[in-house]
């Protein structure tokens, strides 16, 4: 992709080689035009070796025309991102000013941009800025990433600080990105559980969550509104989802039951505990009263559920292939390790599902832990392959088919009460 990023004049100009280096190294083209006041706090020759090309700085430089020219720099860049966007830039856009190479090229391109204000916190706060970016935003249809809170370099406490590269960048692909899922509400269940026998010892499974938290991401970019309920994980919450912490089956259980009758899609990618101690006890046991056997009951099966619910399964569905007449699309996962297809096809019509995606596990080609996988979309219509890819790419293929197969459209939102 290609990306023009903008740099205006604010302390947080540093950040810009950090975003550069992230654009770089997923192999986007960048090409950089800084303010004169950017270039107070950055090189344009740092950002010039960090980004590979030349870097803009006068609209009046005939070199720099010469090469490249500012109208067809607009044409070129297939998304623009201003970061940091000063509150003196934001308010010259507002008014429709063009009286420097960034603000001309901004006037003059048609492609989609991405501010991402930072500033002094009064400054964030005052109700002409708040007014300039909402005339951007609805009028211009720019996109703008909110600045994080946290200490500012003039010691003020509060919004206006620059998000750091990746929360920028996941911004700048949902700017990108078509809207597949826009208006639409999804709820990921994602990651492990934990069954405990004390609060020292618990039964779980090797799932790092992966799956389900880039399922999450890609449904955010594609325009979705996003709840994600996640088991215990190491992974930071994707940008711009609404994370539900849960540590058991039961308590995804609530979680998700609680969560799914107001969503259009319903994925439950976590690797429930299928079984928990039939009491958990309330100290760490010794050592010396542990039996080589332990009590345990059944844990719900939440798929299930939802298939009786809103699924196949359900009293008004016309049968295992019929469609229900209310409720979230319903895409399980089934993690095999052997016999895969067939095993993930027969899981589907017994859960309900309206879509299922098979993986293995064990072996070289496991996809427990892993960043890639191979997978299998299965439903009632077709069967389809993707992979090895990284679990990322995967997401997005799974979200193009689930929402070409749920025939998702404005209204189907309204449809499903």
């Amino acid at each position: 992709m290609n990306i023009l990023l903008g740099v205006s004049g604010g302390i947080a100009a540093y950040k810009a080689c950090e975003i550069v280096r992230a654009l770089k190294k997923r192999g986007d083209a960048v090409r950089v035009i800084m303010t004169r006041g950017a270039q107070e706090f950055v090189r344009p020759l740092t950002l010039q070796v960090l980004s590979e090309n030349p870097v803009g700085t006068d609209i009046f430089d005939a070199s720099y025309e010469s090469e490249i020219g500012h109208i067809d720099l607009a044409r070129w860049a297939d998304i623009v991102l201003v970061a940091p966007a000063t509150a003196d830039l934001i308010g010259k856009l507002a008014g429709g000013l063009a009286d420097d190479l960034l603000t001309t090229v901004l006037l003059a391109t048609r492609a989609p941009v991405l501010l991402a204000p930072s500033m002094n916190t009064q400054m964030w706060f005052h109700p002409m800025v708040q007014r300039n970016l909402d005339i951007l935003q609805e009028v211009a249809g720019y996109h703008v990433v909110s600045p994080d809170s946290g200490e500012l370099a003039c010691k003020e406490v509060g919004p206006g600080r620059l998000p750091d590269a990746p929360v920028v960048l996941q911004f700048l692909d949902r700017a990108g990105a078509p809207q597949l899922l826009a208006g639409k509400s999804v709820l990921i269940a994602a990651g492990p559980t934990r069954e405990y026998i004390d609060p020292a010892r618990f039964i779980s499974n090797p799932s790092s969550g992966r799956m389900g938290f880039a399922l999450a991401r890609a449904a955010w970019v594609l325009g979705a509104d996003v709840t994600l309920v996640s088991g215990p994980s190491a992974l930071a919450n994707p940008p711009g989802v609404r994370a539900v912490a849960v540590e058991s089956a039961l308590q995804m259980h609530a979680a998700v039951m609680d969560e799914a009758g107001r969503a259009d899609f319903v994925c439950m990618c976590a690797a429930v505990a299928d079984i928990r101690p039939a009491e958990a006890a309330a100290k760490k046991r010794e050592k010396a009263s542990l039996s080589s056997s332990l009590a345990l009951v059944r844990n719900p099966d939440i798929l299930a559920e939802l298939g009786q619910l809103y699924g196949a399964l359900a009293p008004d569905s016309g049968g295992d292939e019929g469609e229900p007449e209310s409720g979230p699309f319903l895409i399980g996962f089934a993690a095999e390790t052997h016999d895969v297809v067939a095993r993930a096809s027969a899981k589907r019509l017994r859960k309900g599902a309206d879509m299922i995606v098979a993986n293995q596990i064990g072996g070289a080609a496991s996809a427990f832990g892993a960043t890639s996988s191979k997978i299998t979309v299965i439903s009632a219509e077709e069967t389809l392959d993707f992979g090895p890819a990284t679990k990322e790419a995967l997401a997005v293929d799974i979200w193009r088919v689930a929402v070409r197969l749920a025939g998702a459209s404005p209204t189907l939102g309204s449809e499903k009460s």
